[in-house]
């Protein structure tokens, strides 16, 4: 999903720290981010096999707007999104205007190969400039301060594994018993006496989780403000949970994450795990 934020959010944030997910959306569909685009698809991948994907900015405002994509290498090291610059993948072009009520592609090239049997995790940012495009005073428009920013997930892989949202990406993964989410959990306490939920992805690709359940026709476990979202491969998050969760989970050896990270939503099994670092 695309996640729309100002730039003061950013800084504080790094990028985000937590992603709400309509696992209804289709992979293809355009989304309205916010009031002045849509941006599409909202799932952009990369395959072995291909070079660039294309990913389209349609302004439904009524002015013109001027933009800067950049592409940042994301990790969960840490425990935590971390976002960092990268060259693997060259958006062009790198700034556009787009006038009102028309569309742009934005073409996103690997530079090199990436690593075999890999999935690589980027974010794609899209910046607003409040730049001033028709009549003005020059000196006004030459100072650039962000207004808002897109965030939308992208996924390019390596020789051996792929997306498995294509045939051929499919027949690849079926080789592989590592090409999809292979989730643990876990629950302790922190230092300072609060629950976490610890989730951990043994496998070689994403889960993009709307939803935990203790049973698989059982209740979602809450995590109170707090959302799901994705758990990148060889990763591990946490979340916070109250006491009443933990106690929950304390009867179960096994429970089930709503994932969308696929052709279709699927209810996968996340077994226990005995230490969650």
């Amino acid at each position: 999903m695309v996640i729309c934020m100002n730039n003061s959010a950013f800084i504080k944030n790094g990028i985000l720290k937590s992603f709400l997910f309509a696992s209804t959306l289709s992979l293809v569909t355009p989304v309205m981010a916010q009031a002045t685009f849509l941006i599409w698809p909202i799932y952009p991948k990369i395959e072995a096999n291909e070079k660039a994907t294309a990913v389209w900015l349609q302004n439904t405002g009524k002015t013109d707007a001027m933009v800067q994509i950049r592409v940042f290498k994301w990790n969960q090291d840490g425990l935590k999104d971390n976002y960092s610059e990268q060259s693997e993948i060259i958006p062009s072009p790198p700034v556009a205007k787009i006038k009102a009520g028309e569309k742009h592609m934005l073409r996103l090239t690997k530079s090199a190969n990436l690593p075999d049997g890999k999935e690589q995790s980027y974010r794609l940012i899209v910046d607003e400039l409040p730049i001033r495009l028709s009549d003005g005073n020059e000196q006004d428009a030459s100072k650039v301060s962000f207004q808002m920013r897109y965030s939308i997930p992208l996924f390019a892989y390596g020789k051996g594994i792929g997306s498995g949202l294509t045939e051929e990406s499919q027949k690849i993964n079926a080789k592989n018993a590592l090409a999809k989410p292979v989730l643990q959990w876990s629950v302790r306490n922190n230092q300072q006496g609060q629950s976490e939920l610890y989730l951990k992805n043994n496998g070689q690709k994403f889960a993009r989780l709307s939803a935990l359940k203790t049973s698989k026709t059982g209740n979602d476990i809450s995590l109170g403000k707090a959302a799901f979202g994705y758990v990148l491969s060889n990763s591990t998050v946490k979340f916070a949970i109250d006491q009443s969760t933990a106690h929950e989970l304390a009867k179960t050896s096994k429970i089930y994450g709503v994932d969308s990270s696929g052709i279709k939503q699927e209810l996968i099994e996340i077994t226990k795990m005995e230490d969650p670092s």
